[in-house]
């Protein structure tokens, strides 16, 4: 199962936005902020707010990327 893959698998994917929404919880709280609530649709996690889904769009691009590339390595061994 390629890394790609791996991020359709439900389980998988569920446990990356749990990720995220660690993340984003965890930076707003260094700013002293209180941290936005998501709302999950289709294991996904979403935001009213559009610059936090913003930050969560390009957390999972890192993901689709680095997945990308760690098949083209393995591909190339």
């Amino acid at each position: 199962m390629t890394h790609l893959e791996k991020l359709q698998d439900p389980n998988y994917k569920r446990a990356l936005e749990n990720k995220i929404v660690a993340h984003i919880n965890t930076e707003y709280m260094k700013a002293g902020m209180s941290p936005p609530l998501p709302k999950f649709r289709n294991d996904m996690a979403t935001y009213d707010e559009p610059t936090v889904t913003k930050l969560a769009n390009r957390v999972r691009t890192g993901a689709v990327l680095f997945a990308q590339l760690l098949d083209e390595k393995e591909q190339a061994l």
